[in-house]
């Protein structure tokens, strides 16, 4: 079984990954460091919430783009 310092390495790196800053992963590595893992899920939900509005607001601006390319291409 690994060691804490371990779990918490891969947490981190995981955290990294997916694009957490670095005052947010200290907030998530201090949610886990008191178990407060509901709060941590809950959190990390938010978090997941935001990048999913990106990508909403992203996939907008790409159809306006992806449109008038369309209608420039027609003329």
């Amino acid at each position: 079984m690994p060691n804490a310092a371990d779990r918490d390495a891969v947490i981190r790196e995981n955290l990294t990954d997916a694009g957490l800053s670095a005052e947010r992963i200290a907030c998530c590595m201090k949610l886990l460091a008191q178990n407060s893992n509901d709060a941590l899920v809950q959190y990390l939900a938010g978090y997941r919430k935001e990048l999913l509005d990106r990508i909403h607001t992203d996939t907008a601006r790409l159809d306006c783009l992806d449109y008038l390319t369309y209608t420039l291409r027609k003329r």
